[in-house]
């Protein structure tokens, strides 16, 4: 026996009023989720605490290389302004190429005040597990870590400071 027509009044009647059950339902969920939630833009403008050492590149070949793999920074139009993740950012290179903005904080004595720098991520800060995370291991995990190139953290502290509090925002 062949499905039933439907073209049937019954049919004809129920096929509008599906369509508009089905089309609230799903506005009314996005509407609330979206309302529920921060927006991503407020989320990656919140500033967060974290730690921030620097290095000096002695030799030019230092700014090349790293692990996103970008080749010669300066080359590449980063310049200074890159910056390695510990293991907790890094988020397993997803998060190369992602800018970051620092500012020094809670230490008068060596933070520039009312500066902050804008920094691409370039490079991953590797875990020393010899020591703990308190205690020398400052990319070990849960450690929220910047490395910059002195010529960066210079910006925004006096490089005496070495292990400074920060802020950040991406």
């Amino acid at each position: 026996m062949p499905p039933p027509s439907l073209q049937n009044p019954i049919h004809t009647l129920l096929k509008p009023l599906l369509f508009l059950f089905i089309f609230a339902a799903t506005t009314t969920s996005h509407t609330s989720s979206t309302t529920s939630s921060p927006t991503l833009s407020t989320t990656l403008s919140q500033w967060q605490s974290a730690r921030a050492t620097y290095y000096a590149a002695s030799d030019p070949r230092d700014t090349v290389g790293g692990a996103c793999g970008y080749g010669d920074l300066v080359k590449a139009g980063y310049g200074m302004a890159t910056v390695g993740l510990s293991e907790s950012m890094f988020e397993r290179g997803e998060i190369c190429g992602a800018c970051f903005e620092l500012k020094c904080v809670d230490d008068l004595r060596w933070c520039i005040p009312g500066t902050s720098i804008i920094v691409s991520v370039t490079n991953f800060c590797a875990p020393n597990y010899g020591f703990t995370s308190d205690g020398g291991g400052k990319c070990n995990p849960p450690n929220k870590h910047f490395v910059l190139p002195i010529e960066a953290f210079e910006k925004i502290a006096i490089w005496k400071a070495t292990n400074m509090p920060v802020q950040y925002r991406r």
